[in-house]
């Protein structure tokens, strides 16, 4: 036997409790009394149940006709609360929010078309053409995706490598000559050199430049000022951190798997420098600790100023100054004497004059010579070790 459906008539619904719902039962089986719910006095009609198909299952109950309901109109009682609020309102209620809604409309408009304006400028490098736009699509992809991918490639930290072997590929190897800045940048009666450090680099690095030009700062023969270029300027377009004319500029970045910790790159006119750019390589120096990221950050500020090494050999004796190779860069952290001489014999002597300070027999058949300028052979001899 099919299972009936109970459906309340008109005359039902008048505070009176829904009568049960029967069943047939198998024979010899012991029924079931009915369950039945008691309506509480003057609480309305009781609900009535689904109606049935006719195969046991429920039937899908439908909005009736003419009701005006919607799906996700909150059905009829909010929408016709929603048309008495409207009526209620005062035709200068309407006006005011029509107009602001055509405010809003124009407001999210210009947002829209200033969005679009940017993007197609400083992303898509604002193309004229249709395959001018498809390359500059392409381009903004290919950098995003090589600025994720770079972001994830760096080392977790230097343990177990050997720091020394990274002076390999150093492009100040073999260089043992003070390059000076051109004339200009030198007041030898008044500070010596004077210049401009950009700082380009991220939050992260801060500390290790504020400590390293602290410590160059106690040469006196330097007078050193930082200006800032935020990093996302200093990378925008085609700049990638590059040099300014007269300024030594340092930043840091992504550089990748290159060999090389730190760089430093002058630019020289007629033997002279005319700008300088130290660039700090995240690949190796994202994750090390402090004492790698400082011997660094001295190093190639020392090289911006012109100076070479002052020993080229990473294993044997520390000298105790930045300039100096070293597999322990803990012990190399700050400028020495040494440097400091340097600076003076060439920037603030009147008359500088070059000679050769050291000349040593390399055991690859090279030679290495020590060239300085100087105007005190014996302060400069004593702190050589001459």
């Amino acid at each position: 036997m099919a299972n009936q459906g109970y459906e309340l008539t008109a005359a039902q619904t008048m505070n009176k409790a829904r009568p049960p719902a029967t069943r047939s039962v198998p024979p010899g089986t012991k029924a079931r009394p009915p369950a039945t719910r008691a309506v509480p006095p003057g609480n309305g009609a009781a609900r009535p149940p689904s109606r049935t198909n006719g195969s046991g299952n429920s039937a899908v109950r439908k909005a009736p006709a003419g009701t005006g309901a919607k799906k996700g109109s909150g059905g009829p009682k909010q929408t016709a609360k929603k048309r008495a609020m409207q009526r209620a309102m005062t035709p200068e209620q309407r006006a005011a929010r029509k107009k602001q809604s055509i405010i809003g409309g124009i407001t999210t408009g210009i947002i829209l078309i200033g969005c679009g304006a940017a993007i197609w400028y400083f992303a898509l490098g604002a193309p004229t053409t249709v395959e001018g736009l498809k390359d500059g699509l392409g381009t903004a992809v290919n950098n995003t995706k090589t600025k994720i991918d770079s972001i994830g490639d760096v080392l977790d930290n230097l343990d177990g490598i050997d720091w020394g072997g990274f002076f390999k590929d150093d492009p100040w190897e073999g260089n043992t000559t003070v390059t000076l800045w051109n004339e200009k940048y030198i007041k030898r009666n008044d500070g010596g050199l004077t210049l401009t450090l950009v700082n380009s680099l991220t939050a992260e690095w801060q500390k290790e430049f504020e400590v390293a030009v602290a410590d160059w700062s106690e040469s006196d023969a330097l007078t050193l000022s930082v200006e800032i270029l935020p990093v996302e300027e200093a990378w925008s377009n085609e700049k990638k951190c590059a040099r300014q004319g007269g300024k030594q500029v340092v930043c840091n970045g992504f550089f990748g798997e290159t060999g090389w910790v730190g760089i430093n790159e002058n630019e020289v006119s007629n033997n002279r420098i005319i700008s300088s750019v130290a660039k700090m390589n995240e690949f190796y120096l994202r994750n090390a600790n402090f004492y790698h990221r400082r011997f660094t950050m001295c190093h190639e500020l020392g090289h911006g100023f012109g100076l070479p090494h002052t020993d080229e050999n990473p294993y044997n004796r520390n000298q105790g100054n930045c300039l100096d190779y070293t597999d322990d860069p803990e012990e190399n952290l700050l400028p020495g004497e040494v440097n400091f001489i340097a600076l003076k014999e060439v920037y603030l002597a009147q008359e500088p004059t070059r000679r050769l300070l050291r000349r040593v027999d390399n055991n690859d058949g090279t030679v290495t010579e020590t060239i300085g300028w100087l105007i005190n052979e014996d302060k400069f001899a004593e702190a050589w070790g001459l």
